[in-house]
């Protein structure tokens, strides 16, 4: 999934957890002291949902058990739930809640779940709030290079030495698939009228997306990673290293910096305005 399903400790299960939810757009923090009438209660994570309108709060307790998590773990987070007026909990761990557990949550807004299961809930609105957009706007900075029409790009390539013309268009024949279609991830937030048909489904798993998709994307590269992370990093490491050699071609960068389009960051999406529905 997006990333490991079994962490090493407790410590990497709370960052993998904030790191998730604030992908997705939700201020999200480790280790928060909150104070209620009691005293003050530490929060494994905390999070907010800052863009809806009752700013809805989420609070997450993770357990990095070898067992399932029992019922009395439950009855401890229920008032921790009443005594900070969170919204929405969620108890993280290795295998699960025991049945009685399970049981005990039901008609609650506490659910008890797998770092796996955790994944696959939020893994639809990571790939389409942080995935798909990152790769989009770093790609769209290597596609000024490749486009058919671009005056700066031309400009400069008026300058090149023959030898360097020559490289510029070997490495653009090689990329220009490529790059195009990655420059699509995130047409949906752009224009809906653009159809890459069932090409940028939300993929079922990362087999699949490799065999299905990257194999026609980027047939000349084989991608080794076991998760949705990995492969960003890696697909974020090829479009900077075409990048790189495109500036090496031309002397640098030929191009003004610019804002990323969807002003997503590697941390995730604003924490201000909207940028998706």
């Amino acid at each position: 999934m997006i990333d490991d399903p079994l962490p090493m400790n407790w410590q990497d299960l709370q960052t993998g957890v904030q790191r998730i939810l604030r992908n997705i757009g939700l201020y999200a923090e480790v280790e928060v002291n909150v104070e209620t009438t009691r005293g003050s209660v530490n929060i494994d994570v905390f999070a907010t949902d800052v863009r809806s309108v009752d700013k809805i709060r989420y609070i997450v307790e993770c357990k990095n058990w070898s067992s399932p998590i029992p019922q009395t773990v439950v009855h401890s987070f229920t008032t921790i739930m009443h005594e900070t007026g969170a919204n929405i909990g969620f108890i993280i761990s290795k295998h699960g809640l025991q049945h009685g557990a399970k049981q005990y949550t039901k008609n609650t807004n506490i659910t008890g779940m797998t770092y796996l299961e955790f994944q696959q809930r939020y893994f639809e609105a990571w790939w389409k709030r942080y995935f798909c957009p990152l790769i989009d706007d770093t790609a769209d900075k290597v596609l000024l290079y490749i486009e058919d029409f671009n005056y700066q790009r031309d400009r400069a390539y008026c300058n090149l030495t023959p030898q360097n013309k020559d490289k510029f268009h070997k490495l653009r024949r090689q990329e220009n698939t490529s790059i195009m279609i990655l420059s699509m991830f995130n047409h949906m937030s752009i224009s809906r009228r653009l159809n890459t048909g069932t090409l940028l489904n939300v993929p079922k798993n990362l087999d699949d997306f490799k065999a299905t998709v990257l194999s026609q994307i980027t047939p000349h590269i084989q991608w080794h990673c076991d998760t949705f992370r990995g492969l960003l990093i890696k697909i974020l490491e090829y479009l900077a290293d075409i990048k790189s050699e495109f500036e090496a071609i031309f002397g640098g960068d030929i191009f003004e910096q610019t804002d990323n389009i969807s002003r997503v960051t590697i941390e995730g999406p604003p924490l201000e305005d909207s940028i998706y529905q």
